[in-house]
């Protein structure tokens, strides 16, 4: 049996630096973040082909430019 543990939040201090100062290259959970929605909105968004994104191994790894091309900006 595995014993995976699964982080659906950010820490409050590391979700304050993501939206004072974003990296370039974010995790599932640090774009969500930064988007302010959830991540099951935002692997939504990337299913749809929305958002674009990549992958490394099992993790989902999204560039901020690619997110504030989503948002427009």
């Amino acid at each position: 049996m595995s014993t995976h543990t699964y982080q659906y939040r950010l820490s409050q201090d590391k979700a304050n630096e993501i939206r004072k100062n974003p990296p370039a290259v974010m995790t599932l959970l640090e774009a969500a973040e930064y988007m302010t929605c959830s991540p099951r909105k935002l692997r939504d968004l990337i299913h749809q082909n929305k958002v674009k994104s990549t992958n490394i191994g099992s993790r989902i790894i999204i560039r901020r430019e690619w997110l504030e091309t989503f948002l427009g900006n």
